[in-house]
């Protein structure tokens, strides 16, 4: 009940008793006339009061219905949050439960799930740390992005430095077709000029037989004619001279020719692919318990010191390398294929100038048989400051520059750059063959930044491959290799 209709119920007990007390006590009326009047205020009053009452305690009723319906909603609110948390308990016990049936498998995993438990119970402190963290993480993103901003201008800047380089280049590449038109128009001239001293020196070698015919009718005349024969036998023998020294001349002119002229990078990449020739690896090697056959293809062409014909590799085309261990590789097979012809070969050589680049020397039957043009080694491999590289499968090439390097004589530096003025997208990389301006074998790319100069076939070392791979003979070799390879500038390595 209300503690104000209490009070109020109270005092009205106590307004009764008080005015009952006072009736009680007072002396009887002298007449009746007032005491129907004093009735008749006493009941006015009694029920002003009792009107009073009733008003009072309908408020009371009110007021407590009210708080009683506050009190409902009250309790409706508390119910639903408790159901609520009654819910997220059962769920929490739920999870507890599953947790407490996990941990019987394993002793490990109580642990675990114990320490669950404690990283509840720091959740809250956790998540202010998180908020720390991620108002940190904030605020170095924050730099990051300006950072970012400010090399994103710095790569707009390099952006049209590139584009002005390009413009550049595409300037030079008009000055180089009008050179090469002009250089065309020369080699035409000079080509009618061979025809001419071709035609002088089919006249001279008739001249020539002529005079030996003259000589040879002379022999049966009279010795009084001999001094006039010796005569025309020294004119002959001037002759044949002169002719022999025009053949030599002309074959000079022709070889400063081809050595001055610039080939377009478009052809000697024809060229490449005309004479270009597949070379295959196989090796039988000890893997895991078990034989293994692995094998390799690259794409490699013919060269020639003028002597000999080699076919030219790198090492990383091989199913070994210079580490690997000499007791896997059991036995190795390569052949040389081009045009469905088919060369066997069973010698290997490392070369001194650089034990990375391997060659397959061949006979002239063997390559005859391959066919194609043997490329020679650049005379003079610094004429021209670009050269055209063919990566190791030949599937695409480029033109790149290089530079010498005193640090590294042998050796030249290729200008690393992914832009190509005319070409697109190009990288060199290792194994890849560089082939001079004039049509000739520069060198093979012992990494990604320089280029052996290959201009002499002198071998390190030697593999028969005829037979099984003697493991003592492989582990010697890749020693050496290894020794010689230590002794060159880190650059090289």
């Amino acid at each position: 009940m209300n503690k104000t209709l209490l009070l109020i119920l109270c005092d009205f007990l106590l307004l009764t008793i008080i005015s009952m007390w006072k009736t009680e006590e007072e002396p009887p009326p002298p007449s009746e006339a007032p005491s129907s009047e004093s009735d008749s205020v006493n009941v006015s009053t009694m029920a002003m009061m009792e009107q009073d009452l009733l008003d009072t305690l309908k408020f009371s009723l009110e007021e407590e219905q009210a708080e009683r319906n506050e009190l409902t909603e009250d309790l409706e609110a508390k119910a639903a949050e408790i159901a609520k948390r009654e819910e997220e308990l059962s769920q929490r016990q739920q999870r507890i439960q599953n947790l407490e049936n996990t941990l019987t498998e394993a002793e490990q995993r109580e642990r675990e799930l114990a320490a669950e438990r404690e990283a509840l119970a720091r959740e809250a402190e956790e998540l202010e740390n998180q908020v720390t963290a991620v108002r940190t993480d904030y605020t170095s993103v924050s730099q990051k992005l300006a950072e970012t901003q400010k090399e994103a201008l710095e790569n707009q800047a390099q952006s049209r430095l590139l584009q002005q380089e390009l413009e550049k280049k595409l300037a030079d590449i008009e000055a180089k077709e009008a050179a090469l038109e002009e250089r065309d128009k020369a080699l035409a001239a000079t080509q009618r000029q061979m025809q001419e001293l071709d035609v002088q020196f089919k006249m001279k070698d008739q001249e020539n037989s002529f005079l030996k015919n003259s000589v040879s009718s002379l022999k049966g005349e009279v010795v009084a004619e001999r001094e006039e024969r010796l005569r025309l036998q020294e004119q002959s023998t001037v002759l044949a001279q002169g002719v022999s020294d025009l053949a030599a001349s002309s074959q000079d002119l022709r070889q400063e020719l081809r050595s001055n002229f610039e080939i377009n990078a478009n052809q000697l990449f024809s060229d490449f692919k005309n004479n270009q020739i597949r070379a295959n690896f196989s090796a039988i090697e000890l893997m895991r318990n078990r034989f293994v056959n692995t094998e390799e293809t690259t794409s490699t062409v013919l060269v020639s010191d003028g002597t000999n014909v080699y076919a030219i590799a790198h090492m990383d085309s091989l199913p070994f390398g210079l580490k690997t261990v000499p007791d896997t590789v059991r036995q190795m097979k390569l052949n040389l294929s081009r045009r469905g012809e088919t060369v066997a070969s069973d010698t290997m050589q490392f070369l001194m100038l650089d034990p990375r680049i391997t060659v397959i020397p061949l006979t002239p039957e063997e390559a005859e048989l391959l066919g194609g043009k043997p490329y020679l080694t650049a005379i003079e491999p610094f004429k021209f400051a670009e050269a055209v590289l063919v990566n190791r499968q030949g599937d695409y090439y480029g033109e790149v520059e290089f530079k010498l390097d005193a640090d590294t004589p042998g050796f030249v530096k290729m200008q690393n750059r992914i832009f190509s003025s005319i070409f697109g997208e190009f990288s060199p990389s290792t194994g890849d063959l560089v082939l001079s301006k004039t049509g000739e074998l520069l060198g093979v790319m012992v990494n990604r930044r320089y280029c052996a100069l290959v201009n002499n076939f002198v071998p390190a070392s030697t593999l028969d491959l005829s037979v099984r791979l003697d493991t003592g003979e492989l582990q010697t070799t890749l020693r050496l290799l290894n020794n010689r390879l230590n002794g060159f500038p880190n650059p090289l390595q």
